[in-house]
């Protein structure tokens, strides 16, 4: 039986150290002394997984321990491997077992599964076009449960269905849910927009006027906190949760964009911080407050630590868009692309199968700063975008050019940072209440 295991060119160095740190643990477990020739066999290393199996070593890093033994064999004592084959074999199985049922591990939600094939073919056109145009995961699953929604109201099963759909159909569909439904208008856009994409990429021709009625809503000002409120919420914070914080409102960041911060992306020199894949697929630069300089880089030797142990351990991974990933194949173990925020846990790749130390989830942060809020005794409806809207407002107040803040806020339209103009009672003449007029001259 020839063996399966291949070395690229600079790997036989570190193959050879953790080759001799396996069997060096080999022969401690069976009180061998490592330093003779021990001829171990495959009964040796069964026994060996065994006892890291019920001391909870994951199948993964079992398998490492037998390449690491099969490569002793070969580089070390140079001699054949043959009867450690079959553990190999039968270990790469036992992970697509541990696999299939999800392992225990995240999955990375930026990275976009295989596409699944009882899924209807319509569906899965869809699926591909979204993938060939570079939308986000998150996107491609709202757009896509739009569209499904559409066929089950329309009783539409396949792609061959959509010959008769219209404009008319959608129009239908869309006042349905304003009238019916009785669905927010961002709900309702979501769906237009969804089966608005499905007809150009897919059915590739135009959907037509849309003449439906519209669900309503109002003219939005956000949420802002005073400085005094901010300073409370932070006070309730700590740790990881407070730097996150301050980043949102320091950088005016959203959250994505803070958990998703890589290493690389701090620069301390400059006092800068680059944001990429925001929103839209867009990067931006932001000022580097001097508050979190310090934070920032106890933060950046606690993650270089974490990251020798998993370069160690041979673990060390991290997600890579696949345009990049294959542009720096080995970029995903350096560390300045590791996540600054790293999870405690290991996550799958669905695309793969592969692990990679991914970020904090995105659902951590909030949970946080709820008890937060409430702890300061604040009534307002606060999240973790408020301190975005705190960060532009604040800045407005200060006396800040909006065109300014609209580059820091990576807004494409000034319309939308326009917004802020709205809470914004420091610009122009105070407007003083009928009601304070009136009790100022009941007490002259």
């Amino acid at each position: 039986m020839t063996s399966r295991l291949f070395i690229k060119p600079g790997q036989t160095e570190q193959e050879i150290k953790w080759a001799k740190i396996w069997f060096k643990q080999l022969s401690q477990f069976h009180q061998r002394d490592a330093r003779q020739d021990w001829e171990f066999g495959a009964e040796d290393v069964i026994a060996f997984l065994r006892s890291k199996r019920d001391a909870g070593m994951p199948a993964w890093k079992r398998l490492k321990v037998i390449r690491g033994l099969m490569f002793y064999r070969r580089l070390v004592v140079q001699k054949p491997d043959d009867d450690l084959v079959p553990l190999h074999e039968k270990m790469e199985q036992i992970i697509l077992i541990e696999r299939a049922r999800d392992g225990g591990y995240d999955t990375i939600e930026e990275a976009v599964g295989k596409i699944n094939p009882n899924e209807s073919d319509a569906i899965q056109a869809f699926r591909r076009a979204l993938r060939r145009t570079g939308k986000a995961l998150r996107t491609e699953n709202a757009y896509v449960s739009k569209v499904k929604a559409f066929m089950t109201a329309r009783g539409l099963t396949c792609l061959a269905d959509f010959g008769a759909i219209g404009a008319v159909d959608v129009e239908a569909h869309l006042t349905d849910l304003a009238v019916d439904g009785n669905v927010s208008a961002s709900t309702q856009n979501g769906a237009f927009h969804g089966l608005l994409s499905f007809f150009t990429l897919v059915l590739e021709r135009d959907m037509g006027r849309i003449e439906a009625i519209r669900a309503s809503k109002g003219k939005q000002i956000p949420t802002v906190m005073s400085a005094r409120e901010v300073s409370s919420v932070l006070d309730e914070l700590q740790g990881v949760h407070l730097v996150i914080a301050k980043l949102l409102y320091g950088c005016g960041m959203r959250i994505s964009e803070a958990i998703r911060l890589r290493v690389k992306d701090l620069d301390f020199d400059n006092r800068r911080v680059e944001i990429h894949q925001s929103k839209g697929g867009k990067s931006r630069v932001v000022p580097m407050p001097e508050e979190l300089v310090a934070a920032l880089k106890r933060y950046v030797a606690s993650r270089r630590t974490l990251h020798e142990h998993d370069v160690a351990d041979g673990t060390a991974s991290v997600w890579l868009p696949h345009a990049l990933s294959k542009k720096y194949p080995s970029a995903h173990r350096e560390f300045r692309w590791q996540y600054l925020f790293a999870s405690a846990r290991f996550s799958k790749d669905p695309r793969t199968g592969e692990l990679h130390r991914h970020h904090l989830h995105e659902d951590t942060f909030p949970t946080h700063l709820r008890k937060a809020v409430e702890a300061a005794g604040l009534t307002k409806h606060v999240t973790s975008h408020t301190f975005r809207h705190c960060f532009a407002t604040h800045l407005l107040w200060s006396g800040t050019d909006i065109r300014r803040i609209q580059t820091l806020l990576g807004h494409s339209d000034i319309k939308t940072t326009m917004i802020y103009t709205h809470v914004d009672n420091r610009c122009g003449p105070v407007v003083v209440s009928p009601l304070d007029r009136l009790a100022r001259e009941t007490a002259a």
